[in-house]
């Protein structure tokens, strides 16, 4: 047991190291671009707070936006977490933002989302589980190769699966906290690894900003290369994948076909959240919006629990009664609106740039 105990600790005290090097290197804002990110014209991923308030075109696309919420309580709140100059952002860097350290990552017991979905992993970082008729696709690896041991396959065997099941990970954006585990899984099981090329290039892309440790990390080898469009298919689910620069150059957004208390729900999950640097980032973003609301979407995701609202407490509330609501659900109307939230409130950081 001690020995178990003394091996947790250490896997939490590496993933707070790798925290605090990676939390900067992924805002993608102030002088130059998030690590493999892009920047808009002015050189930084966001507004100023003076920009954004001293812009009027801004201003009118933040007035459309609350427009659009109307007196829907869950919308106000989702129109206030994404519009502002930095948009939604992770509990972590809202903390380095307002200059406090943020707090050690915490392994959390696995939970079931939905009938066929999975969150296993840290209250920071995780792996999302999709449970198919021929396997397992997981969407994230968290960290590091040491993590596939010490938190992926103990969670998936938790909740019955077998590790060995993993068929498919996909990886939402090329920083080592979403592929990490991907390579032990890749050489253990044979698993099949999908990004988009632009982030293959950018993982084995030598970056002079890396340290010694950092370039020294395991990455899996380049194997199925993803297009805008194109779909991931394991048995009974296909997912469907568009590339959406902004976090990084190939981020990817997710359509996902769940069920939600035996019904068909559809469901959306953007890797590269809501960063749009530039004009041609905001068109691929409002492209896959305007497909998960062509697709009728209901529920959406990051890799990062908490940039959306207070995603752990929902699940903390489906651990404790699985049957119970389910926060991450809308309805189709309103989530049609959150889509056209999103959209101004993104449109409103682009103008404020002066693109």
């Amino acid at each position: 047991m001690r020995s178990k105990f003394i091996i947790g600790l250490a896997v939490a005290a590496f993933a707070a190291l790798a925290l605090q090097i990676d939390v900067t290197a992924q805002q993608g804002r102030g002088g130059a671009p998030a690590a493999g990110g892009t920047t808009a014209a002015n050189g930084r991923g966001y507004p100023t707070a003076e920009e954004y308030a001293s812009s009027k075109e801004a201003q009118a696309h933040v007035a459309k936006a609350k427009a659009i919420a109307g007196t829907d309580a869950k919308l106000i709140m989702r129109w206030e977490n994404t519009c502002g100059a930095l948009g939604p952002q992770r509990p972590a860097l809202e903390a380095q933002n307002a200059g406090q350290k943020p707090a050690p990552p915490k392994v959390v017991e696995p939970v079931k989302l939905f009938d066929n979905l999975w969150y296993i992993g840290y209250d920071t970082i995780g792996a999302w589980v999709i449970q198919t008729s021929d396997g397992i696709l997981m969407i994230d690896a968290l960290n590091t190769v040491a993590e596939a041991t010490e938190i992926i396959e103990p969670s998936l065997k938790k909740i019955g699966m077998d590790p060995a099941q993993v068929k498919y990970i996909v990886v939402g954006h090329g920083h080592f906290d979403h592929f990490g585990a991907a390579p032990y899984f890749q050489d253990k099981y044979k698993t099949r690894i999908a990004m988009s090329a632009q982030d293959w290039d950018l993982i084995e892309r030598p970056n002079p900003n890396q340290s010694a440790a950092q370039a020294a990390r395991p990455r899996p080898k380049r194997d199925i290369v993803i297009k805008d469009g194109d779909k991931v298919t394991l048995g009974d689910t296909s997912i469907t994948l568009h590339v959406t620069p902004g976090h990084t150059v190939g981020s990817l957004a997710y359509l996902i076909p769940l069920r939600h208390q035996g019904k068909p729900i559809t469901a959306l999950m953007l890797s590269g959240a809501n960063i749009t640097p530039d004009r041609a980032s905001l068109t691929a973003f409002h492209r896959a919006l305007d497909m998960a609301k062509a697709a009728g979407a209901q529920a959406l995701f990051n890799g990062h629990p908490g940039l959306f609202g207070n995603e752990l407490g929902w699940m903390d509330a489906l651990r404790k009664n699985p049957t119970g609501l389910n926060e991450f659900v809308y309805t189709r109307d309103q989530f049609s609106k959150f889509i056209d939230i999103m959209k101004e409130c993104a449109a409103s950081r682009v103008v404020a740039m002066g693109q």
